[in-house]
């Protein structure tokens, strides 16, 4: 028999930390540096501190309210993901300062002239 180093499997690392989360959830909520807890548990965990702190990111401190749990319960909100444009300067309701375009036309903006830098008139 070999005592060679043994096969990591894809994903072995995440297997190991979610086997913590409850240990790590009441370290970081005690307000252990996250260095401190990977520097304990680095050999048990197989991953490197950058994996780690991606983990701990993602299934620690996750919102309670992500806006997937949201879109697929069923449950209407009022609040909306970003505030309605109102068009108006300072937000107020009223016309829209900037006029839409036609469908179909050219939106006003850069117009490309080589001979541009060759005329006096045109430079600022």
């Amino acid at each position: 028999m070999t005592d060679g180093p043994k096969k990591v499997y894809r994903g072995a690392g995440r297997v190991a930390f979610l086997a913590r989360l409850d240990d790590f959830r009441k370290l970081i909520d005690a307000g252990h540096p996250l260095r401190a807890i990977y520097d304990d548990y680095a050999e048990q965990l197989g991953i490197g501190y950058p994996q780690f702190t991606k983990y701990v990111g993602r299934y620690v401190r996750k919102e309670k309210d992500d806006w997937h749990q949201r879109k697929g319960s069923g449950k209407s909100t009022s609040q909306s993901l970003s505030p309605a444009p109102t068009g108006a300067v300072g937000g107020q309701p009223g016309h829209s300062v900037i006029p839409h375009p036609k469908p179909g036309s050219k939106r006003a903006g850069f117009d490309h002239n080589p001979n541009s830098g060759n005329i006096r008139d045109d430079l600022i």
